[in-house]
């Protein structure tokens, strides 16, 4: 049972099914600008009518092919968690030795094993979606999101802000993969997205465009707040992060600047009546839910700088990591209520 457990803290069980819950909610999204403004269906009489999907299908979870998109995500993701507790020993014998899984409870060889397991068996399901659903796209941001999080884990991890930006990057490509998924693929007219166009594309590439955006921003922000958390592990590997090369002070002064890169469009969405391009939430009752959780947000943001510039020590820098979580699965559960 110790074994099981440790195996996922390892594989950063509860970061799974925040990508699991994103994956579902902007296939929601897709799906119902779908279903609300292009998808109509005949009934015995030969009428038209408006088809209303069950949540379960909204969510994707009655689309095989979208299931096997996300075990394939989540098994490249989890092997990527592995591979960086991997290179990682030496700096968590550091910063967190009572945390340290790879080692103390799984051994080396093991969590290579699994590595390789999991991107093999995650890269050939990517290569069947390709395959079958005529979209190579599948494959080829499978493939380089393997390679990315290898040369992250090994190199670029403790190069000034590459690694940095890869993180951010690939957690910002989520609702992007979910969007190629749909807009891509050759899927059967019985599918919701099987009557896609131009208009389905271009419109959905907008908010899609947004939102991984602010991800990618905030992700940024937190990488670089998790690096200070770990400056003396990291000393010792000879990393040249943002907060060993400038300091803590300087580190601060550019962070308060990506602060407020995030937080000053949010606040202008909202007093704009928070619409993207042509959409808007379609309902008076799913526009208040979607403005309530941007402010939670909002308020997300500000706990995780007051925690960041409170003092220099790692509890405060874990406490602003973990407020930005909360500012991110905010953003991500708006989507459900936007379209």
């Amino acid at each position: 049972m110790q074994s099981i457990y440790q195996f996922f803290r390892l594989i950063r069980f509860a970061n799974i099914l925040v990508i699991v819950l994103t994956m579902s909610i902007f296939y929601a999204f897709l799906s119902n600008f779908q279903f609300t403004r292009q998808y109509l269906t005949l009934n015995s009489d030969g009428e038209l009518i408006a088809y209303t999907p069950t949540l379960f299908s909204k969510l994707g979870f009655g689309d095989a092919n979208f299931v096997l998109l996300i075990l394939s995500v989540i098994l490249i993701a989890a092997s990527g968690n592995i591979i960086n507790d991997y290179f990682d020993i030496k700096a968590d014998r550091i910063n967190k030795p009572n945390r340290l899984i790879i080692d103390r409870f799984i051994k080396r060889r093991w969590a290579i094993i699994l590595n390789w397991t999991f991107n093999g068996i995650g890269f050939l399901i990517s290569i069947y979606l390709s395959w079958t659903l005529d979209n190579w796209w599948i494959m080829l941001v499978s493939f380089a999101s393997i390679n990315l999080l290898y040369f992250y884990s090994a190199i670029y991890k403790r190069k000034f802000l590459t690694g940095n930006v890869i993180v951010a990057f690939l957690t910002s490509i989520v609702p992007f993969y979910v969007f190629i998924f749909a807009a891509f693929s050759d899927f059967p007219a019985s599918s919701p997205f099987g009557n896609q166009d131009d208009i389905f594309i271009w419109e959905t590439l907008i908010l899609i465009t947004t939102y991984s955006a602010f991800a990618f921003l905030v992700n940024l922000i937190r990488e670089i707040v998790k690096d200070m958390s770990d400056v003396k592990g990291d000393l010792r590997l000879g990393s040249k992060t943002i907060p060993i090369r400038f300091g803590y002070k300087r580190t601060k002064t550019m962070l308060a600047l990506l602060y407020l890169f995030a937080l000053v469009p949010i606040v202008l969405f909202i007093m704009n009546g928070s619409s993207i391009g042509p959409l808007s939430p379609q309902t008076a009752m799913g526009s208040k839910i979607f403005s309530v959780l941007l402010v939670a947000v909002i308020i997300s943001m500000i706990i995780s700088y007051i925690f960041l510039i409170s003092n220099n020590r790692r509890r405060n820098y874990v406490n602003a990591s973990n407020a930005l979580k909360f500012a991110l699965l905010f953003g991500v559960i708006s989507a459900l209520f936007y379209a």
